[in-house]
């Protein structure tokens, strides 16, 4: 009995390879992995979007009030460009200075490969919670202009 188990353990020549099971619980596996992992990749790569619309709608205010320091006024993006102060756009973000006065200025951020726009208010304190739709405060004054990374 036992020579006859060793036998047939033993593999001959054609009986290499993977079976056809083996092959497809390996591609259920694979696809199974796939389907948590493509989730989380696309909402991380949203997410670095709306971090660098962020960063940029930041640094945009932090021109603002550098101009508004050395001029008693805020402007606009070829205003800022004049003094020095160059925004260069992360990439697809788009920068718009929505409105600006004597008083304050309202900015937006929005890269084109998030659907969500970012709203710097600076009399309302700053960036504005992912509910908002608008500046609540600064809701007029001279139009600003726009800048695409």
């Amino acid at each position: 009995m036992a020579g006859h188990l060793l036998r047939r353990s033993k593999l001959r020549p054609d009986d290499e390879g993977f079976t056809l099971i083996e092959l497809l619980v390996v591609i259920i596996i694979i696809g199974i992995l796939a389907a948590i992992a493509i989730p989380v990749y696309l909402n991380q790569r949203q997410r670095a979007y709306d971090a660098a619309a962020k960063s940029d709608v930041r640094v945009l205010a932090e021109f603002e009030e550098t101009y508004f320091a050395n001029t008693s006024t805020y402007a606009d993006l070829t205003a800022l460009d004049a003094d020095g102060e160059v925004l260069l756009p992360s990439k697809r973000d788009v920068m718009t200075i929505v409105y600006y006065s004597p008083s304050g200025y309202c900015l937006s951020a929005h890269n084109l490969g998030s659907n969500r726009t970012i709203w710097y208010d600076s009399a309302a304190g700053g960036i504005q919670p992912a509910s908002a739709s608008a500046c609540p405060v600064t809701t007029s004054g001279t139009a600003g202009s726009q800048r695409t990374g």
